[in-house]
C-alpha cells in the first residue's frame, strides 16, 4: 500500500485530520516559505499525534542500516524504508533548505522530529551528521537523470524524494504545485529503488500517478489545500485515492 505524506501542515486541526485518516508521515517546514511553521504549535502538532508512551527509536535503526555498507542501493532503501514503517503512528517530519546544522539538530530537538527532510542543495554527507532518518530531494528539472550524483549513495539519507524542479521559484523549490513526467520516476522503481514522489499531486491525480511511477510513497502539500490552507476533505480523498491506486 502507498506511504502518504501530507506536508506543509500547520495546525493541530490539520495533522491530527492527517493522522486520523492514514497518512504515513507529516511534514512540517521551517525552511522559509508561505507555510513556515513555528516550534510551539509544532510542539503541539506532536502532543496530539504522538502518543507519550510511544518509543523514538528511529535514529537507532537508520544507525544499524548505515554500518552496512555492503547493501546494494535497492536492498539499502528498502530496508530503510521497512523500518520507518515498523513504527505503527504517523512520523513527523521537519522540512529544511539549505539551513544551517545547529539550526536542524535544535529544531529536531525541541519537537521532536522522527525524520528531517533536506529540500536544498544539501550535499547527501549532510545526513550522516542528523540523527534521525534523512529524506533527501532531487529535483527533476530537464537535466534529470536517475544517474544524477549522490541519488544511489546508501549510507546516507534513507529515503530518495523526487521533486519538480521550479526555475521561476529561485531557492524556494517545493509546494509550487508543479507535475515533472512520471515516466521519470518510474525508471527508478524499475530498479526496485523505493522512493517518494512529489510535484503537483491531487486527490483528482494521486490514483494516476501510483500506477505510472510506482513509487513507495507520495508527498502532498499544494495538492490538499483550498486557499492556502489545509482542506480536510482533501486531506482524506488525497489519502483514500493514494492508498487505493
Amino acid at each position: 500500500m502507498t506511504v502518504v505524506k501530507i506536508c506543509g501542515v500547520r495546525t493541530v486541526e490539520a495533522a491530527v485530520t492527517a493522522a486520523e485518516n492514514g497518512a504515513d508521515v507529516i511534514g512540517m517546514i521551517f525552511a522559509p516559505s508561505p507555510r513556515l511553521i513555528d516550534i510551539s504549535t509544532a510542539q503541539e502538532i506532536a502532543k496530539a499525534v504522538v502518543p507519550a508512551h510511544t518509543k523514538r527509536d528511529a535514529a537507532a535503526t537508520t544507525d544499524e542500516l548505515n554500518k552496512e555498507c555492503n547493501m546494494s542501493a535497492p536492498e539499502y532503501f528498502k530496508a530503510c524504508s521497512d523500518k520507518l514503517l515498523s513504527h505503527g503512528r504517523p512520523l513527523l517530519c521537519g522540512v529544511f533548505q539549505n539551513q544551517d546544522l545547529d539550526h536542524i539538530l535544535s529544531v529536531v530537538r525541541q519537537v521532536p522530529l522522527d525524520l528531517v527532510q533536506l529540500h536544498g542543495t544539501e550535499p547527501v554527507q549532510m545526513a550522516r551528521q542528523i540523527p534521525v532518518p534523512v529524506i533527501k530531494v532531487f529535483h527533476v528539472g530537464a537535466d534529470f537523470t536517475v544517474d544524477t550524483a549522490g541519488l544511489f549513495d546508501t549510507g546516507y539519507h534513507s529515503v530518495i524524494l523526487l521533486d519538480t524542479k521550479v526555475p521561476a521559484a529561485g531557492a524556494q523549490q517545493g509546494g509550487h504545485g508543479v507535475q515533472f513526467d512520471w515516466t521519470v520516476a518510474r525508471s527508478l522503481s524499475d530498479r526496485n529503488v523505493p522512493f517518494l514522489m512529489a510535484g503537483g499531486l491531487s486527490p483528482d491525480n494521486v490514483g494516476e500517478a501510483v500506477k505510472v511511477a510506482r513509487p513507495w510513497g507520495v508527498d502532498v502539500s499544494s495538492g490538499v489545500e483550498t486557499d492556502r490552507a489545509k482542506d480536510p476533505a482533501k486531506i482524506q480523498a488525497f489519502i483514500n485515492n493514494a492508498k487505493a491506486a
